[in-house]
């Protein structure tokens, strides 16, 4: 089975059957960066063939194919491979991978003799370390190389072959590219620190880093090949990485799951380095990568990091912040450019400067492509409480985005402010019917722009200048297009088939501007909604659409939907590596797709699905357990964070929640919907040793920073036995759930 190891920068998979031994490499800034901006995609045209219904133009206008015809476009670059062949195959008998050490081990035969491969991604640099350890295993023959289908396609774009040098057990390849990037891969084989062990250790570099890859590269191998085996620095992060946080539920399958993703998560999302993609740092082998392996920030951006919250790892969104920040001023340029008036426009597909690499026109226009980025800035914010992030960081964002809405708005006859010309991603693909006016989606992120700047005027104690402005919009904004208490796609488009990019299910999940907590009205719009999603069906769903569904389910209190769309996800579209394949590969009958290109951001909308039913705390309120599955009557957490910068364990035994303990970090008010099915529960002040009994639905309690507050039953507070949190009984057939098998487990 393929075998993933990344740093956040350097990333590697091992496959293959042995003959040779296969390593795929991958690097984040590795990206083909020529592009184009035509001058005559401005909304202003836009709008006229539109209302001309010169079809083809319209649909057109913003197509990959118009704009780069064959290429170049904007794209991350297929890395090279590297293979291991000795004088005979290496017999493959078993491959795991560690995920405590994010290690890789393979065990085999090489002419006979018991052989193992390790290997790591080093946390710390830059560097691939694989130690063989047998009696007489005969060094490797190293080979590095692109497939000729790639090498092919570059060379049509520009390229120049590769520079490769090999000798005596060392070698290098380097790559230049047209726009002056270039990147250089070190290797060379070593004796071991231990008997019978040798090393063999890789180093990838670019000009992004070093002026002179070649020398960096070669540097890094040297320095690594005084102690491969030595991996301190790298076993410390991943030791820091598992500690932040914890979980246990009955399902030993998406428990394995939920660990699965989190590995993966820090694999590829590293302060100062660069967010996730597609396929993160495991690209396609042998070809271009799909869709180009970009940024799509019609959803795929938003669900990978949608885990990072709650698991308490907000470090892992830095990437994410740093690197759409700085396209900020490209985005003011581009708004300028297309629309003709103030605020941001970034397309859906780009590359990490904000490089156009488009995709179909309706996508492309959609505004709320930046507002919805946007939102991950202000969650930081929530779940942290750091103002100085904040105004820096999330307020530009907020504001910017509001402004593109604000200035895009125009009031028709009934006195209200619609959205003339939009699109409800991915309502249509490309088609000219996509085109609409006043789609739901755009009207919930606007009222989720416009709340989010009124709760900074409060919570930075400064009026925005944009407040009177924001009061009008909220104030005039057109209502949600309904019909029968179900939400409309778009003003007068109801969901006619199934689609399954939930965008007009936006306000429950994941902006929160509808909820049940509101009136009946609103509660029997989500109840409705749902149940027009279900009656539509799945067949046009793919993968990421079940997570994601979950998560709705999950904030319309539905805990076995919750559940059942993350069994119906591990059961027809992760591959037994866990790999999230969009189609239905195995035809499980639940999505008329088959297709099986790898993007990662299903996986991570798992992970944050299955503690959407341990935790939640929207809009303020944290909420312990609350949604769980019929079928799940035991299970803890240990270290989960909720807004308001508070950290959170708590345990369910035998169908009834026990206690949770809340740690304040920013000492504010703390508001707990009462989890214990009692009339009165109690907050004892654990650090103080005080305590009171709430009645009510709810405790709202003031918090000093640093204290940590526990809650239970009034007058049955559990002992130290009954807040242990032991791992789960399970059985040995529950242990290392997913991977090849000799007898298949799907």
């Amino acid at each position: 089975m393929p075998l993933s190891l990344a740093n956040g920068d350097m990333g590697a998979i091992i496959w293959g059957d042995g003959a040779p031994l296969k390593i795929t490499l991958d690097k984040y800034d590795a990206w083909e960066s020529r592009e184009k901006f035509p001058d005559d995609v401005t909304y202003k045209r836009l709008r006229q063939l539109v209302a001309d219904k010169k079809t083809d133009e319209a649909e057109g206008i913003m197509r990959t194919e118009r704009i780069y015809e064959k290429g170049p476009y904007p794209t991350r670059l297929p890395m090279p491979r590297l293979e291991l062949s000795f004088e005979k195959p290496f017999e493959w008998e078993q491959g795991r991978l560690h995920l405590a050490t994010a290690t890789a081990e393979i065990s085999g035969k090489v002419n006979g003799a018991p052989t193992t491969v390790t290997a790591l991604t080093a946390a710390d640099r830059n560097v691939l370390v694989l130690v063989l350890r047998g009696k007489a295993v005969p060094s490797p023959d190293v080979k590095v190389g692109l497939a000729s289908e790639v090498q092919a396609t570059l060379r049509g774009w520009g390229y120049s072959d590769p520079e490769v040098h090999a000798e005596g057990g060392a070698g290098t390849y380097f790559q230049k590219t047209p726009s002056g990037y270039a990147y250089a891969i070190a290797w060379g084989l070593f004796p071991g620190t231990e008997p019978d062990t040798q090393a063999i250790v890789v180093s990838l570099v670019s000009s992004e880093e070093n002026p002179d890859p070649v020398g960096a590269a070669r540097a890094l191998v040297e320095a690594a090949s005084k102690a491969p085996g030595q991996q301190d620095k790298h076993l410390r992060w991943w030791a820091d990485y598992w500690n932040r946080s914890r979980l246990t539920i009955p399902d030993a399958r998406l428990e394995a799951l939920y660990y699965i993703e989190m590995y993966k998560l820090g694999c590829v999302s590293r302060p100062g380095k660069l967010p996730v993609t597609l396929q993160g740092l495991w690209t396609l082998d042998g070809g271009m990568p799909p869709w180009s392996g970009d940024y799509h920030l019609d959803m795929n951006v938003q669900q990978s990091y949608w885990p990072i919250y709650t698991a308490n790892r907000l470090e892992l969104g830095q990437p994410l912040y740093d690197t759409f920040t700085k396209c900020v001023p490209r985005w003011r340029k581009d708004c300028q450019k297309f629309f003709g008036f103030d605020g941001i426009w970034a397309g859906c597909a780009i590359g990490p400067r904000g490089e156009r690499i488009w995709g179909y026109s309706g996508v492309e226009l959609w505004p709320g492509n930046a507002a919805w980025l946007a939102q991950h800035y202000w969650l930081h914010f929530l779940y942290s409480w750091d103002k100085t992030f904040l105004r820096e960081q999330a307020l530009p964002m907020l504001r910017l985005s509001f402004q593109t809405y604000s200035n895009l708005l125009e009031a028709d006859a009934d006195g209200k402010l619609h959205v003339p010309l939009s699109y409800s991603p991915e309502w249509g693909e490309g088609g000219f019917s996509a085109y609409c006016k006043d789609p739901t989606v755009d009207l919930a992120l606007i009222r989720f722009l416009c709340g989010a700047l009124l709760q900074s005027n409060e919570a930075l104690g400064v009026e925005d200048p944009l407040t009177p402005r924001v009061k009008e919009v909220l104030d005039k904004l057109a209502p949600y297009p309904q019909r029968d208490h179900r939400l409309l796609i778009s003003a007068d488009t109801p969901m006619t088939h199934s689609h399954r990019h939930f965008s007009h299910l936006m306000a429950i999940h994941p902006l929160g501007v509808l909820t049940v907590d509101g009136s009946e009205d609103d509660r029997a719009l989500i109840r409705n909604s749902l149940l027009e999603i279900r009656t539509k069906g799945l067949g046009e769903w793919t993968g990421w659409s079940y997570p994601w569904m979950s998560l709705i389910a999950s904030r319309a209190g539905y805990g076995n939907t919750a559940w059942q769309m993350l069994d119906l996800y591990a059961n027809a579209f992760i591959t037994p590596n866990t790999f999230h394949v969009n189609g239905d590969p195995r035809i499980h009958g639940v999505s008329l797709f088959d297709y099986e290109p790898m993007t990662l951001e299903a996986g991570f909308g798992a992970a944050a699905a299955i503690m959407e039913m341990l935790l939640q705390s929207y809009n303020g309120t944290i909420r312990v357990f609350p949604t769980m599955p019929d079928r799940w009557h035991d299970a803890h957490f240990e270290d989960l964070r909720a807004e308001g910068a508070f950290v959170v364990t708590a345990k369910m035994a035998a169908g009834k929640v026990v206690f949770a303990s809340i740690r304040s970090e920013a000492g504010r008010p703390c508001r707990v919907k009462n989890p214990f099915g009692a009339a009165a529960m109690t907050v004892e002040n654990v650090t103080k040793g005080t305590q009171q009994d709430v009645t009510g639905e709810s405790a709202i309690f003031d918090t000093e920073a640093g204290s940590v507050y526990l809650l239970y039953p009034a007058g049955a507070k559990p002992d130290a036995q009954a807040m242990g949190l032991g791992p789960l009984n399970r059985g040995a057939g529950q242990a290392n759930y997913y991977g090849v098998k000799r007898l298949a487990r799907f």
